[in-house]
C-alpha cells in the first residue's frame, strides 16, 4: 500500500534537498516534457498551413503550440535541477508551481476556443453577409 500522507505535509513539498526521482519517474517526466516540445513544433508547422483558411483557429492552435513549448522547456529545466540536486531549485514545489501555471494557461486557451473564436467567426460571417449588399468598384 502506498503511503500518501507525506503528500499532505508542507515539509514534503519544500524540502531543500529532496531525494532523487526514481528511474521510472525520471523517464516519464523526461519523455512527457520532450513530447510537449516536439508537439509544439508539429503544431507550429500545421498552423502555417491553416492560417490562410481559418485565421482564428490557427491563432488558437498557435496558443496551444506556445503552451506546449513553454511548459515542455520549463518542465525539462525543473527535471534537470531535480536530477542535478541543485539546492532550492530542485524542491518538489517546482512541479506544483509548474502544474498550476500549466492548468491556468490551459484554462485561458480553452476560454479562447469556447468564447472568442466563435464570436470572431460570427463577426467575419456577418461582415461577409453585409458585404454582399455594399457596392464595390469594378
Amino acid at each position: 500500500m502506498i503511503d500518501l500522507e507525506p503528500l499532505l505535509t508542507l515539509d514534503f513539498w519544500i524540502d531543500k534537498k529532496p531525494p532523487l526521482l526514481t528511474s521510472l519517474f525520471q523517464q516519464l517526466f523526461f519523455y512527457s516534457f520532450g513530447a510537449m516540445v516536439v508537439l509544439a513544433l508539429i503544431i507550429s508547422i500545421l498552423v502555417k498551413q491553416k492560417k490562410k483558411t481559418d485565421p482564428w483557429l490557427a491563432k488558437g492552435f498557435q496558443k496551444i503550440s506556445s503552451w506546449c513549448l513553454t511548459m515542455g522547456i520549463a518542465g525539462l529545466i525543473i527535471l534537470f535541477f531535480s536530477f542535478e540536486q541543485v539546492v532550492l531549485l530542485s524542491m518538489r514545489l517546482g512541479y506544483i508551481i509548474w502544474l498550476i501555471a500549466a492548468l491556468a494557461w490551459l484554462v485561458w486557451i480553452v476560454i479562447f476556443f469556447v468564447r472568442i473564436v466563435p464570436r470572431k467567426k460570427a463577426e467575419i460571417q456577418e461582415k461577409k453577409e453585409l458585404g454582399k449588399y455594399i457596392p464595390t468598384r469594378k
